[in-house]
This record gives C-alpha cells, structure tokens and sequence, in this order.
C-alpha cells in the first residue's frame, strides 16, 4: 500500500483541496511576480494561493479564508450618503425648532397683550357714565374729554400716552381697520373740522368703541354708528 494511502482521511482531503486549487490556479494563471511553476507541494501552493486571494481582499490562512474588508467604493459611498442625509435631517430639524420655538414666542406675546387689552377694557369700564367735559383737566376722574379718558384708563395699565388725540395718534404701529385688535386707539375726524384728528376712543372688540363725547358721557358705541363710520382715520397699536 503507498505512504499516500496510509495519511488520515482529513489530510487526504485537505491536500485533494489544495491540489484542486492549485490546478485551477494554473489552469488560469499566476498572479503577477510569478513566472514560472513551481514544484506542486503544499508550500508553493498555498504561496500562490495566498498571493491571489490577497488581490481580492482576502486571507488565506491554511485552507481558510477570512474577509480582510477590503474597501468598497460603492459602501463608502453610501456611507457617504447616509452621513449626508443625517447632517440634512439634522438641518432640517434645528429650523424646524427654531421656526416652532419662534411660533410659540409670538403667541406668548400675543396672549399677553390679549390680557393687557382686557385689563385696559376692564379700566375704562369702571368710568361708565362718568360726564364729558371738553378739555377736562388731566389725573382727575370726576370728567373726562375723549384723549384725558384714554390717557387715564391706559395710565392706569402703565402706558403713557400724550394729553391730546393728535399728539396720541402720533404714537405706536399703524395697523389697518380690517386688523384693529382690543385695546388699539381709533381715531376720527368730526363733520365740523374735516381732514382733522378731533376725536379719539379704545377698540374693545365686536365693532365696539369705548369712549366718551357728549351727553351721557363716557360709554360704548358700534363704529357703524353714522359718524364714526364716515369719520374714521386710522388705527394705532400701542400694547407691545
């Protein structure tokens, strides 16, 4: 019996393997740097074999291959890509958070002069039926003329606002009629002195104004009123 038949079987089957390999490798050609063949044992073999799994990114390791993660173009491309699209998302977040917490700042503000007007109307509600005298002294509340009124009442709230409804319509944000808000001053021009700021009030809402003129003193009125309607001018925001 010959020496080859006598190894165990898995060495047999080992060195079957190899030879397969190594016949296949020289079936198809060496790697570069070998020229010629060398004698076929299991030395040469796996030198050779050793030398093309490693053009591929691999390890030979006595009959074994193991990945030695050879790079991926494609991979780290799409590695690539997917750093990207975090740092896009990451973006896209931050402005998400900025523009809601710049929302919710401007509804805080918003809310806060809601309750500054209620307290401004609250105010001038409390002088209901108190006499109009025109050009009544400033810091009594015994009379009141339609500016000394809107003074007091927004005084009171801590506001200050000039003596007379010129002056007073001088201050603050224009704002249009379709955008007038509780608290804002409404100023009109009277039949008897066109083209003139003559009177001034305090919006409170549902087309009403608050103010004072003539018998009955201070009150509220429907700006579709005749001469409200007809005299109306413009519009201040003075609750920052």
């Amino acid at each position: 019996m010959e020496e080859e038949d006598m190894m165990p079987n898995s060495k047999k089957l080992k060195k079957w393997g190899i030879t397969v390999v190594a016949s296949l490798v020289i079936s198809v050609g060496f790697p570069a740097g070998i020229t010629h063949a060398a004698t076929l044992d299991t030395k040469n073999v796996q030198s050779i074999i050793t030398q093309i799994f490693s053009q591929f990114g691999w390890k030979w390791d006595a009959g074994k291959i193991a990945n030695a993660q050879p790079v991926n173009t494609q991979t780290s491309q799409s590695g690539k890509s997917l750093n990207q699209t975090e740092t896009s998302d990451h973006e896209t977040n931050t402005e998400n958070n900025d523009a809601t917490a710049k929302e919710t700042k401007q509804e805080q503000s918003n809310e806060l002069q809601a309750a500054l007007a209620d307290k401004i109307i609250a105010t001038g509600e409390k002088y209901l039926g108190t006499p109009y005298e025109f050009g009544a002294k400033s810091g009594q509340t015994n009379t009141f003329d339609c500016s000394s009124f809107v003074q007091h009442v927004y005084k009171e709230n801590g506001i200050d606002l000039p003596r007379n409804s010129r002056q007073q319509s001088q201050v603050g944000q224009t704002v249009s009629k379709s955008e007038i808000q509780k608290g804002d001053l409404l100023f009109f021009e009277l039949r008897s002195n066109p083209g003139r700021i003559g009177h001034v009030g305090i919006y409170a809402g549902n087309n009403k104004i608050l103010h004072t003129w003539g018998p009955g003193g201070v009150r509220y009125d429907d700006l579709s009123d005749g001469w409200l309607k007809e005299g109306f001018v413009k519009a201040k925001r003075v609750i920052q």
